[in-house]
């Protein structure tokens, strides 16, 4: 999580469509596509995250409002959306879906998940949530940066899941490091439904909290050693300080 006293500015539209590459999205009528694979984010519902043809869907961005977003634009691998206050904690959401394309059998996304109030303070929980076809699932913890050998079980504080779909492929789900927050987990009728509960400590006004969330989908038969590759990666990448 990383907080910055200058929030109207770290999330200025008019900042973010200047001098736009051409995205590897397309976005109508409050619709965005990814183009290479073909997942679908409905920015009116982003609870449900990005829909993929098979039906499951992963990273989705409660924000707490069932509406059309205020602004929203792509540039080259992101798609951002912005939502006013829907209720009385007077939050305003953004959320960023980075594609990061394909690398050796693996395809991943990002979401960057960002909050301020109008309010002195306020309860500033939002949730990331993914539903999935699963049979079996992993989980690690952080420690020191680095993260643990995947075990099975569900994870309470590990901030890494691994979910094995049953048709070869696997998806894992990581929170940041920096980022100590809550992951659910739960499995019935073969599909696990996954929340990371963002923000929990509340947030003041003037303040940005901003925090990060990666999807990423690969062959089962080696994800323990794939999945430990990206959490390197992941945790040795730099903040996301703008969107």
């Amino acid at each position: 999580m990383s907080r910055s006293s200058s929030a109207a500015s770290k999330d200025s539209p008019a900042t973010a469509h200047g001098g736009r590459a051409e995205s590897v999205w397309t976005l109508a009528g409050g619709r965005a596509q990814d183009r290479a694979g073909g997942v679908v984010l409905d920015l009116s519902v982003p609870a449900l995250g990005l829909v993929t043809p098979t039906g499951d869907r992963w990273l989705g961005f409660d924000v707490g409002v069932g509406r059309p977003p205020v602004d929203a634009w792509v540039r080259g691998d992101d798609v951002t959306a912005i939502w006013e206050p829907g209720d009385d904690r007077g939050l305003r959401a953004t959320g960023l879906w980075r594609c990061h394309g394909a690398e050796a059998g693996l395809v991943s996304w990002e979401l960057v998940a960002s909050a301020t109030t109008r309010l002195l303070h306020a309860d500033a929980t939002l949730a990331v949530t993914s539903d999935v076809a699963a049979v079996e699932i992993l989980s690690a913890a952080w420690h020191a940066g680095a993260s643990s050998p995947f075990t099975p079980g569900t994870p309470s504080h590990h901030g890494l899941v691994l979910l094995r779909r049953g048709d070869g492929r696997s998806l894992l789900l990581m929170l940041h490091p920096t980022d100590h927050q809550t992951v659910t987990v739960a499995l019935e009728h073969g599909r696990a439904r996954v929340g990371c509960w963002l923000f929990p400590t509340g947030v003041e006004k003037g303040v940005l909290l901003r925090s990060r969330v990666v999807a990423a989908i690969g062959p089962t038969a080696d994800d323990v050693a794939w999945g430990a590759r990206l959490a390197a990666r992941f945790a040795a990448s730099p903040p996301a300080l703008s969107t």
